[in-house]
């Protein structure tokens, strides 16, 4: 589902927000093309790229109506309804006054939230019930900015936020790509590698602060960074990938100064890139999951690359490596308006097996897209309940692995209310890290 997204993101001239009946979100088409080696028949102009992705929608279709939605359950691809209580305090997760510092954030402080990512955190395919699916975005159920529904059907982050703060904004909502008004502050794009993540902040902050509900200067904001698998995929075969992790570093650094100095009162969840070795490891997979994991990730499926790969795995781990030291790099820490945190629980992530007819273990592809590359919503609601765990975790002591959804659900206490920082934990300032 690559294909589209061939034309090159960068950062151009500030479109002119709310002008005329245009629908999209501010920060939209601020782009120019750089068609590279491009042949003509791909060589979109911004507006024809829009139209050419919506018309892709309607072939493909939306996956997030009622009628697809009970498809996808009756697949087991989504989260089992749930109808009892929240099982937090809500007194306990709301400050009575807003915050001051960033290190007594409590959960309902926050205002808005959003995201920087790429496929993953656009969600392609999370409703999927054929392969084409894959190509729509389900941008509403996506674990770190999704907002459709409530957590009952839909276990999202903003959605147990919204728990506590039922004015949160910024949440994306249904099947959107970036161009539409429903993605609202989820950024992320489909083929979007590392080195995109500057500009992407950049477009992020553009729409936050042409946005008539958010007061910018005074909301609490929360953002959710993670990115990677593009990298693993599609360019680490290509060129000197042993120098990506540290390549990685510079675009993290770049990212990160560039919200501090313009995102006030931020909190950045830099969610670890997950290791696609795991994804390496699947078991008992369709035929046709050969092909498309070929297709999505030649890099490390591809029979071209097959000498190099044992070579591309400590890269993986290493790029996880460098997003822990630069989310406790000195220079972020002591702030009271801004922190990002390492949110680890995709470093040693295991993913769902069960027992086929013959009582082989095998992957569980419940939890994977018709692709068997991307997730299902089933597996976005364990990220999300992985995702705010880690939240209420200390850092230096945050889970590396993900569990059912509500098999262990953390809640704001009396004596930990916080959402911890490298501050509020306690951490050791480490040195600042070359960039």
């Amino acid at each position: 589902m690559q294909w589209l997204a061939l034309v090159l993101l960068v950062p151009s001239s500030v479109a002119p927000a709310g002008a005329g009946a245009d629908l999209r979100p501010p920060g939209v088409g601020e782009y120019r093309e750089d068609y590279g080696l491009l042949p003509p028949f791909l060589r979109f102009n911004r507006r024809q790229y829009e139209v050419a992705r919506d018309l892709g929608l309607v072939v493909v279709g939306k996956t997030s109506s009622p009628a697809a939605l009970t498809r996808a359950a009756r697949m087991g691809k989504l989260q089992p309804l749930r109808n009892d209580t929240f099982p937090c305090d809500l007194s306990l997760g709301r400050s009575s006054r807003r915050p001051k510092s960033v290190h007594e954030l409590r959960p309902g402080d926050i205002a808005v939230v959003g995201a920087l990512g790429e496929s993953l955190t656009a969600a392609s395919g999370a409703t999927a019930t054929a392969v084409r699916h894959v190509y729509t975005e389900n941008r509403g159920s996506d674990f770190s900015a999704g907002g459709q529904g409530s957590w009952r059907e839909f276990l999202t982050l903003p959605n147990i936020v919204k728990v506590f703060n039922p004015d949160l904004v910024g949440f994306s909502l249904d099947d959107s790509f970036t161009h539409h008004r429903a993605s609202q502050f989820n950024v992320a794009e489909p083929a979007a590698t590392s080195r995109n993540l500057p500009h992407m902040a950049s477009v992020l902050v553009k729409r936050i602060k042409a946005d008539p509900r958010v007061d910018f200067h005074n909301d609490w904001k929360l953002v959710t960074v993670m990115m990677g698998s593009n990298d693993f995929c599609f360019d680490m075969c290509y060129g000197d990938f042993k120098s990506a992790p540290e390549r990685h570093r510079k675009d993290l650094y770049k990212l990160l100064d560039y919200l501090r100095d313009n995102l006030p009162r931020t909190f950045v969840n830099l969610v670890l890139s997950p290791n696609l070795r795991i994804v390496m490891d699947f078991k008992g997979l369709r035929p046709v999951c050969g092909v498309t994991r070929r297709w999505l990730c030649p890099c490390l499926f591809g029979q071209t690359f097959s000498s190099q790969r044992p070579a591309f795995l400590p890269i993986m781990e290493r790029w996880q490596q460098v997003e822990l030291q630069v989310a406790n790099d000195v220079t972020y820490r002591g702030r009271k308006t801004f922190a990002v945190v390492a949110q680890p629980f995709t470093q040693h992530l295991i993913f769902p097996r069960r027992r086929d007819l013959a009582g082989v273990n095998v992957t569980d592809h419940t939890y994977l897209s018709e692709d068997c590359h991307h997730f299902s919503q089933k597996a976005y609601a364990r990220a999300a309940n992985a995702l705010w765990n880690n939240m209420l975790e200390p850092v230096g002591n945050k889970s590396t692995n993900w569990q059912v959804e509500f098999e262990r659900f953390l809640c704001p206490t009396e004596d930990r209310p916080f959402i911890y920082t490298a501050d509020n934990s306690n951490l050791p300032v480490a040195n600042k890290q070359p960039n």
